[in-house]
């Protein structure tokens, strides 16, 4: 046991292997060999290359692609209902319209909103955009435009 792990320490002390090279050599016959030790006294050395791995990304560059990959992922989930928002949007106008077509070829009258109606959705529709940041007398002016609009419900 102790020799094992006196014959290992030395190994183990080493540290990394040293930058290994391959040799192209020709020899005076002809024969091309390729190998990992210097060409021998004789043969031409035609290259010598390095054959030491690249090192592997960084734990910084991994985390970088992946948050890349991860924007992008949003990204284009974003656009993607993006897109199919606008397409059920004009899908649901054709159909409004087709509607709208039926209607008048047979004869009826398409539904309308009185002027009322649509003063209290417009006004609804105001108060709920919070950056408009109306103060008390627009909201007042708002409220009196309405009731001007729907006099004709009121006094009835």
């Amino acid at each position: 046991m102790r020799l094992a792990m006196f014959l290992l320490l030395p190994l183990l002390a080493a540290g990394p292997a040293a930058a290994e090279s391959l040799y192209k050599c020709t020899d005076k016959q002809g024969a091309v060999s390729i190998q990992s030790e210097p060409c021998p006294a004789g043969s031409t050395q035609v290259w010598k290359r390095d054959a030491t791995p690249e090192a592997g990304p960084s734990v910084e560059e991994l985390a970088a692609r992946a948050a890349l990959a991860d924007a992008e992922a949003r990204r284009a989930a974003e656009t993607a209902r993006l897109a199919e928002e606008a397409r059920l949007a004009e899908q649901a106008r054709l159909e409004q319209q087709a509607r709208q077509r039926a209607a008048e070829a047979s004869g009826e009258r398409p539904p309308t909103r009185s002027e009322c109606t649509q003063a209290h959705d417009f006004s609804d529709a105001v108060l709920a955009k919070d950056f408009l940041q109306l103060d008390e007398t627009q909201k007042a002016n708002l409220r009196q435009w309405v009731v001007e609009q729907c006099k004709d419900v009121y006094e009835s």
